[in-house]
């Protein structure tokens, strides 16, 4: 069973003391492919070393909402500096987040922004939507891009109506969590397979069981198996659709 990991974070700091050690391992582990999200302009650099330095690793780059304020203002030019690299396949993570403090404003002209640019250089885009489901189908609707909504869970007439212009969704762990899954349980079953990405959001969302500890990109092997048992399908079919719809939203031949 070959699995693509659509979303991880291996330049966070908390890899810092074993990052080599962890995406050495990835083979061993059953992992194709990993997908190394961005999430602001101190890890650029980061991003850019760990995919030219392993082979199953592609990466994006981009902006998390989080990091508007202390985002340069030249930070369109390093981003379109970093899309040269062919192992970039993506533009994110970006969207809007209303859980924390930060400027609503800022986090949405520099999410259109980089919309903006991704239209511009023809890449997807990775969105982080969280508490902000109805302005950020909304900014996604300007400019229809293709991409992913990564660990959606809001209402499934809006993931619906994204789906209607080519978005992917992607699930995590967060379906082991019964005290929040419900509302990714409902996107999940709403979704064709044709849309559908699996990841680890590493290191963060462990499996429930595992739930303070750090996650691996092996850790997606739980969600499909929690994809498997709640949509009534094989593990290996789980893997296959899922894999092959990563490669083709991030054109991996």
């Amino acid at each position: 069973m070959k699995l693509f990991d659509s979303h991880a974070h291996y330049e966070d700091a908390m890899f810092d003391r074993d990052r080599d050690e962890c995406l050495s391992r990835l083979e061993e582990d059953g992992i194709q492919y990993v997908l190394n999200c961005c999430s602001d302009v101190s890890v650029f650099e980061t991003v850019l070393s760990i995919v030219e330095t392993y082979p199953a690793v592609y990466g994006s780059i981009g902006v998390h909402p989080h990091w508007v304020q202390e985002t340069p203002h030249d930070y369109l030019k390093q981003i379109a500096a970093c899309l040269s690299n062919p192992k970039i396949k993506a533009v994110g993570e970006m969207g809007l987040d209303y859980f924390y403090d930060d400027p609503k404003d800022l986090q949405k002209r520099i999410f259109k922004e980089q919309l903006a640019l991704a239209k511009d250089f023809d890449l997807p885009v990775i969105i982080h939507d969280r508490l902000a489901h109805e302005d950020c189908i909304r900014i996604l609707k300007e400019y229809r891009p293709c991409g992913v909504l990564h660990r959606y869970g809001g209402p499934v007439e809006l993931l619906q109506e994204a789906f209607s212009w080519g978005m992917y969704v992607s699930f995590s762990n967060d379906l082991t969590y019964p005290e929040w899954n419900q509302p990714h349980i409902d996107c999940l079953l709403a979704a064709p397979w044709d849309r559908i990405l699996v990841e680890t959001d590493c290191p963060y969302t462990p499996p429930k069981e595992r739930e303070n500890d750090r996650c691996l990109s092996k850790d997606v092997k739980t969600v499909v198996e929690t994809i498997a048992r709640l949509r009534h399908v094989s593990e290996e079919f789980v893997a296959e659709r899922t894999l092959e719809n990563a490669m083709r939203l991030y054109r991996i031949s």
